[in-house]
């Protein structure tokens, strides 16, 4: 029912009681004038009755003959007055009744009139507003196409690369057919040199993003790589995922372990790696199909010991491109991206840590005896400090090469466990790694702030039942720092809870 019907169906029921209204109010006025008429009646019957005893004198046919005169006299005259009044009422009824349907008509016109604007009003502004949307979708569509076709350049290369390698292939077999066997000899032999980049994967129950991680790796554009994967004790269906690709690409090596941790099962890759080059991929993540050449070109052309990109993310739980609120572009604007730098240009804890957005020269790792934290989480600060603090050219690109996984079930971040607890020890490494490397004193502050503010940003996030003993672990290493007043104060500025601490 539209608003309309329901306006004529609300007009038509108070017409309705109106009329009933006046109804009854005119049907009262007759009654009354009956009961009127009764009482008059009455009246004058006591008076004849009392002027016959009065008046012996006067004969009793002429006192008849006149009290019956009088009496139609005056019932005559409230007849008449009665059809007058009711005449009055049934005429005065019929003109209100006439006007109060005008007046109801007339409103009705009214109504219906304003609500014919106010839809030519909505339909107007609707139409206005669509055609806003319009434009910006049509805008939004076009930079979507943009950026799509941005993507598929590389790609589109490697789609060449296979057809110019599948030509060749077929030319071979015209002019040599019986060298089939020979050529897979080669392709099996050329395998075996040494890679330009390892790229290691430690892996454990990640079989429901394990595919995707594999693919964008074994179709990279630069060829030259190896596939380290350390399956760490998985109980789901990596195991088998891994010994699948492994068949199916011989770049890879997979290495099947008790389940030790991520760092650990890190460490066995960087073991067995025989690139020049090293690059980490977390299996639930995926990177775009030129990372590793990309940044494999920028580390021999400009002699670098570290080469870095943007990361890109997604949300697994929302399902939806966009970027970790860690990761958002904002935070790498400190990142000088037209020249080399190191630490002493910028300080490694002035933006985002992470150790999959790099790649490392081996060289880097073996000179300073680089490895993983064990049997900890957050292992990868370990790496990320350790090679920030002795590298001494590094290259920052603002592309978004790598895809970061995020909000997914099973991951330290999300389910905010007893874990959490294991980052306070990282820091204590972190500052022995400063110590080993005679930065401490000069990037001391810088890590004073990073430290407190993951402390405080971690013991808000942990589960309640682990906050008291996150609380006593996190003071005690914020004693332990041996913080001095000016510090405190600095730090107390900037994170008010910090005052909560008794130093």
């Amino acid at each position: 029912m539209d608003n309309n019907e329901e306006q004529l169906i609300k007009l038509e029921k108070e017409y309705s009681q109106s009329l009933e209204a006046q109804k009854r109010y005119y049907e009262s006025q007759i009654e009354l004038l009956k009961s009127k008429y009764e009482f008059e009646k009455e009246k004058i019957r006591v008076e004849n009755e009392n002027k016959v005893q009065a008046a012996k004198y006067e004969t009793e046919s002429y006192y008849n003959v006149k009290n019956t005169q009088d009496a139609e006299s005056i019932k005559k005259y409230y007849e008449e007055q009665l059809d007058s009044q009711k005449n009055w009422y049934e005429a005065e009824l019929e003109r209100r009744i006439k006007e109060t349907e005008q007046w109801h008509l007339k409103n009705l016109e009214n109504k219906i009139t304003e609500l014919k604007k106010s839809y030519e009003e909505m339909l107007k502004a609707q139409e206005d507003k669509f055609k806003v949307q319009e434009e910006a979708m049509s805008l939004y569509i076009s930079e979507q196409k943009k950026y799509f076709e941005n993507e598929l350049k590389p790609y589109k290369k490697l789609i060449n690369l296979h057809k110019k390698l599948e030509k060749k292939l077929q030319l071979n077999k015209q002019i040599k057919p019986v060298q089939t066997e020979k050529a897979e000899i080669r392709v099996e032999t050329a395998s075996e040199e040494k890679p330009k980049v390892s790229v290691i994967l430690p892996v454990y129950n990640v079989g429901k993003y394990l595919r995707q991680s594999l693919d964008s790796l074994i179709n990279q554009t630069l060829e030259e790589i190896e596939i380290i994967c350390v399956n760490d004790g998985s109980t789901d269906d990596s195991y088998d995922i891994l010994e699948e690709y492994k068949q199916k690409d011989s770049r890879i090596k997979v290495i099947h372990k008790e389940n030790k941790g991520t760092g650990a099962a890190r460490n066995d890759g960087l073991r067995i790696a025989s690139g020049e080059c090293i690059g980490f991929v977390d299996p639930d993540d995926w990177v775009k199909p030129n990372m590793f050449e990309r940044l494999y070109n920028l580390i021999k052309e400009k002699n670098l010991d570290i080469a870095m990109c943007m990361p890109d993310g997604y949300d697994e739980k929302n399902a939806v491109n966009k970027p970790f609120p860690y990761f958002v572009d904002a935070n790498f604007e400190n990142i000088p991206d037209d020249r080399i730098f190191n630490w002493r240009d910028l300080s490694p804890f002035r933006y985002p840590m992470c150790v999959w957005n790099k790649l490392y020269t081996k060289e880097l790792f073996d000179k300073n005896n680089i490895d993983f934290a064990e049997g900890l989480d957050f292992e990868d600060h370990k790496v990320i400090f350790g090679t920030l603090l002795t590298a001494e050219r590094m290259f920052f690109i603002k592309e978004k090469l790598y895809v970061y996984r995020f909000n997914r079930e099973g991951s330290v971040l999300t389910d905010n466990n007893r874990r959490l607890i294991d980052h306070i020890e990282i820091f204590n490494i972190v500052e022995q790694l400063m110590k080993d490397t005679n930065t401490y004193n000069i990037l001391r502050f810088d890590f004073l702030t990073y430290k407190i503010h993951n402390l405080l940003y971690y013991y808000s996030m942990i589960k309640d039942e682990y906050k008291a003993e996150y609380f006593e672990n996190m003071v005690k290493s914020i004693k332990e720092t041996n913080l001095t007043e000016d510090e405190i104060n600095k730090l107390s500025e900037k994170y008010p809870d910090l005052k909560e601490i008794k130093f």
